[in-house]
């Protein structure tokens, strides 16, 4: 049995690391993408936090050996290399338009809390009167967020924002792009020092991937 990792292009090198149970990795070349895999023993349990984060490795490895992957979400296995080209045959198009997308790119995650440092619950007399506070304090959060997202948005080639309270996204970010956004988001938290911003990457393309 084969475990995927990740796509890439064919003749891309593999990074130094170990697969799951330490197996070695390999590249599967289906048209003009290349699947990275490595064996797996079909007793191995597949979801114990060593191998999700084995995988994780792998995928993070990638990303610092070739300057396109798309990443496979953990748990996707084939009996054999046959199997694993039935399955992406028909999806190598757009696998080859989703590494040429995030070529020489990366993946930032920021995230704004809800919440100000130093925020009081709010005090009102009655029902109505609170609700009006909590909406105005929502719009403000809002515009905020807003403040927030579009320059990092500028500076990234694409971006998907998580509904809900605060700020949450994922921007992918070109190498030649990285001073400018993190210049941008330097800016934005030296000029709103009462909310907490998060940054984590670079990240491979995970949220970019689309179901690969």
């Amino acid at each position: 049995m084969i475990h995927l990792y990740a796509f890439t292009f064919p003749g891309a090198g593999l990074p130094a690391v170990s697969g799951i149970g330490g197996a070695e990795l390999d590249s599967c070349r289906i048209a003009d993408v290349a699947a990275v895999v490595s064996e797996v023993g079909d007793d191995d349990p597949g979801g114990e936090r060593e191998a999700v984060l084995a995988h994780g490795l792998v995928v993070e490895a990638l990303r610092d050996a070739t300057d396109a992957v798309v990443p496979v979400r953990f748990g996707e296995r084939f009996a054999g290399r046959d199997e694993l080209a039935a399955a992406v045959g028909d999806r190598v198009a757009d696998l080859r338009e989703r590494l040429a997308e995030v070529r020489g790119c990366v993946e930032f995650g920021v995230r704004m809390l809800a919440e100000t440092r130093g925020a009081t619950t709010p005090r009102a007399v009655g029902g109505a009167a609170y609700m009006h506070e909590r909406l105005a304090s929502v719009a403000q959060a809002d515009a905020v967020a807003a403040e927030l997202h579009r320059p990092l948005a500028r500076c990234a080639r694409a971006s998907v924002v998580t509904p809900g309270a605060g700020h949450a996204a994922a921007y992918l970010v070109r190498d030649d792009e990285r001073p400018d956004f993190e210049r941008a988001l330097a800016g934005f938290v030296a000029a709103h020092p009462e909310v907490t911003v998060v940054c984590t990457g670079p990240w491979a393309p995970y949220s970019f991937a689309e179901g690969a």
